[in-house]
């Protein structure tokens, strides 16, 4: 390394990736101990696996750190298109996905990658990377990484003092306003505050630079807050559509929910029905259908996994009670459901041999 080294952190919109992207920044900018000896600046950019491919165009660095974000199909071919123009960069890859979990041999063969993978959420695996280079977090750091271990659950294993539940609802805030706006401007300003070394930094928080400006925390919880009304209320109406399909509810909201936010009403339906939920939604900008499954024992991961066996669905992601997929384009409603009656019962004989 000759100390010019172009460093990028690519992370998912939520809160698990930004408070891990927030670490690797505080340990490279503030410390200068990874991923390069020496304080460098490091790009930032947001990105879900559908549009990582966009994020990678007519870019190149020497270093690029992935975090949060599945192995999916369309991960795998950003990747391959980078490498076809000849960037090749050194390749760290944390994630807690079980796709890519199941992908780790490919990742690092294929690549020039090193995968940091566990069932822990990503920020937890990052904490643990960064703590084997002996370098510790900022106290507001190390308690977003607990609020993110308490939301998200998974493996996390460490830490099981209580943490506070005014940081656990900080964290949540983020995600969801995140969620709901997609602006990389505010998910750099929370990257930002997380990693800052000082107790606090009122610059750091001001939405733009006009006098009305609002912090993003305090933009957070207000998105957070509207948020959870309007998903509740659709949630409720929808859940007295759902179908019956073998032991599964199905609704198709194609032209119920246009926005952002389709996990989050899946599962509050889930909720409302107490029974493993599937939802169909459509993005009509990318005239992509996505398949969200909600279940409350591991359920909706294999039923996802059982569609893709069947030629349903395709890049596959998520965890053990939220499932995420594409639809086919030549799968019509009826097939699905008709798929989903059988992937629900095959599911259930899976658990019970």
């Amino acid at each position: 390394m000759d100390g010019n080294e172009k460093i990028a952190v690519i992370a998912d919109w939520d809160a698990d990736g930004v408070i891990a992207a927030a670490a690797i920044v505080y340990s490279q900018e503030k410390l200068g101990v990874f991923p390069v000896k020496g304080k460098r600046k490091v790009e930032l950019i947001p990105s879900g696996p559908r549009e990582l491919e966009h994020a990678f165009k007519e870019k190149c660095w020497d270093i690029l750190i992935i975090l949060d974000i599945p192995f999916s199909q369309e991960v795998s071919k950003a990747l391959d298109d980078l490498y076809s123009r000849g960037c090749r960069p050194k390749i760290y890859y944390f994630d807690h996905h079980p796709v890519t979990l199941e992908n780790m041999n490919n990742i690092e063969t294929k690549y020039n990658a090193l995968a940091i993978l566990g069932k822990s959420p990503t920020a937890i695996l990052v904490r643990r990377f960064l703590d084997g280079l002996n370098v510790k977090l900022t106290p507001r750091l190390s308690n977003l990484v607990d609020a993110i271990g308490t939301l998200e659950g998974g493996g996390w294993l460490r830490n099981k003092q209580q943490v506070p539940e005014g940081i656990v609802k900080l964290a949540a805030s983020i995600s969801k306003a995140l969620n709901q706006s997609k602006d990389k401007g505010i998910w750099e300003k929370y990257v930002e505050w997380a990693s800052n070394p000082l107790p606090f930094e009122q610059s750091l928080l001001k939405q733009n630079s006009e006098d009305d400006f609002k912090n993003v925390i305090e933009l957070g919880f207000e998105v957070s807050k509207e948020s959870d009304k309007e998903i509740k209320e659709k949630a409720m109406e929808l859940a007295m559509s759902a179908k019956n399909l073998g032991y599964i509810k199905f609704i198709d909201a194609r032209d119920k929910w246009n926005k952002s936010g389709a996990s989050a009403l899946t599962s509050a339906i889930f909720k409302i029905l107490k029974v493993t939920t599937a939802l169909l939604a459509e993005k009509k900008e990318d005239n992509v259908r996505l398949l969200i499954i909600r279940s409350g024992k591991g359920e909706a991961l294999k039923i996802m996994k059982n569609l893709f066996v069947m030629g349903i669905t395709e890049d596959v992601g998520g965890h053990g009670n939220i499932a995420v997929a594409k639809v086919k384009p030549e799968v019509t409603v009826r097939n699905l459901e008709e798929a989903l009656r059988k992937a629900s019962v095959q599911s259930l004989q899976e658990g019970s041999a």
